[in-house]
């Protein structure tokens, strides 16, 4: 069973954990933010859409292919989205480092738009059955619809063969020539998709800190393993991290969702007793002992096990993100809080 000592050595790596993990939130996002990673993951989640189909095959000499998704992309209605003008996304910085690509497309803008490129020209009458008008002229209606259904089948199988033309085609049909139905079944696919999408960044992101995660374990020397052991055997520096970690939990409300990067470091820097850092005497690396650590003469080669798998749990923690710790840390909190007095020794 828990018990108080349990419960305050996990509220204590559960701080250190929380703010190394706004630490690599914060580089994170200014990596999304200069590469373009949203953009270019909705960009790669709408392709699989349309599974790379074009929307005109190329010629003789192998030119002028154009892909749904780059039609799509190439819209006024998308591109009112861009970061940038064309002639500024011309630029050799923003080609190689900075993307332009818009990071989210409203869905009535991406069902809007496709209609537009897949139907150009083809003005389509707007009918829908719950608007009433099929029980005033239910002949009128169904020819409507009849004639939005034969314009819109003509103009897609004009489109080369693809597997995006076929799942295009199949809501058409399934819509039956109702544009409100057809706007309503695409932007539900493309909802769908772009939930897979998601998935695919998030997985990417824990990639990427999981790497700054190890970055950060290395290079501010955090060990879980000597972490937690110095947290177990010493009441003083348990108490004070767990002071720190409570102040921490009621004032940094704000700090999760905008993290700065200046408060955390605050806090760890006053966390002075627990052994994180090169500068410790317990982990200073001296002028002869770095040769041993290359050789592993002076430095036995299970310490440095143990100090690696330390740091490899650090890292993995760091993947689960600065959310995370911050509701383990106040459900340790409220935990704590639940143990009667006389249970507290």
């Amino acid at each position: 069973m828990l018990n108080s000592t349990t419960l305050e050595v996990a509220m204590g790596m559960a701080l250190v954990y929380l703010v190394l993990s706004l630490f690599c939130t914060a580089i994170n996002e200014a990596l999304a933010g200069i590469l373009g990673l949203r953009g270019k993951n909705l960009e790669k989640g709408i392709r699989s859409l349309f599974t790379d189909g074009l929307k005109t095959a190329a010629g003789a000499d192998g030119t002028g292919a154009v892909t749904l998704a780059q039609a799509l992309y190439d819209h006024g209605l998308v591109q009112s989205l861009y970061r940038s003008t064309p002639s500024e996304k011309a630029g050799l910085w923003a080609m190689k480092f900075r993307s332009a690509l818009p990071s989210y497309i409203p869905p009535p803008i991406f069902s809007s738009a496709l209609l537009d490129v897949l139907f150009p020209g083809i003005e389509l009458t707007s009918t829908s059955a719950s608007t009433g008008a099929g029980s005033q002229n239910p002949a009128s209606f169904q020819a409507a619809q009849t004639g939005n259904l034969s314009a819109m089948l003509t103009c897609l199988e004009a489109l080369p063969e693809s597997k995006g033309k076929e799942a295009i085609v199949t809501l058409v049909k399934q819509a039956g020539g109702d544009i409100t139905q057809t706007r309503q079944s695409l932007e539900s696919w493309y909802n769908a998709g772009m939930d897979r999408a998601a998935g695919w960044y998030k997985r990417n992101t824990q990639k990427i800190l999981l790497v700054l995660g190890l970055f950060i374990a290395v290079g501010m020397n955090v060990d879980s393993i000597a972490l937690g052991r110095a947290l177990w055997i010493s009441p003083a520096i348990r108490s004070y991290t767990v002071a720190t970690a409570e102040q921490f939990a009621h004032d940094s409300s704000n700090t999760i969702s905008n993290p700065d990067p200046s408060k955390p470091l605050t806090i760890l820097q006053s966390l002075t007793a627990l052994p994180i850092g090169w500068t410790r005497p317990k982990y200073r690396l001296m002028k002869d002992e770095v040769v041993g650590l290359f050789h592993l003469q002076r430095l036995p080669i299970l310490r440095l096990l143990v100090v690696t798998v330390g740091w490899f749990l650090t890292g993995i923690a760091m993947t689960l993100g600065a959310p995370f710790w911050f509701d383990t840390l106040s459900q340790f909190m409220v935990i704590r809080s639940t143990i009667k007095p006389q249970e507290k020794s």
